[in-house]
């Protein structure tokens, strides 16, 4: 079985996360929350077992330099936030959960 990728959030990553939850729970409803979450978190660990190779991950330089990222939404279950991340040394980092519509080079 192949190493796993230790992945973790940014501190801004952090705040994006808790930010898009809440949000989604005011104006989706608590169950929304927890379902958009879930898809989060399942996107995060697909990150740790393919890391940067994932075949939905994007190199981003064309924003900044060392940046990937991949998109939250998966086969029938729609999400509008992306995943930007860099990789080092078997560390993916979270730097940013950003949604699609944002000026990404603005935020990062």
């Amino acid at each position: 079985m192949a190493q796993l990728w230790t992945v973790e959030l940014a501190q801004k990553a952090s705040e994006d996360l808790d930010q898009v939850i809440l949000h989604t729970e005011e104006n989706f409803g608590r169950d929304q929350a927890v379902r958009y979450s879930a898809l989060i978190g399942n996107a995060l660990q697909e990150l740790s077992r393919s890391g940067p190779a994932h075949p939905l991950a994007k190199e981003r330089s064309e924003v900044l330099p060392g940046i990937l990222s991949m998109q939250v939404q998966r086969a029938g279950k729609k999400a509008r936030h992306i995943l930007f991340f860099k990789e080092h040394e078997q560390k993916i980092v979270i730097v940013r959960i950003l949604h699609e519509s944002m000026d990404f080079r603005e935020h990062l």
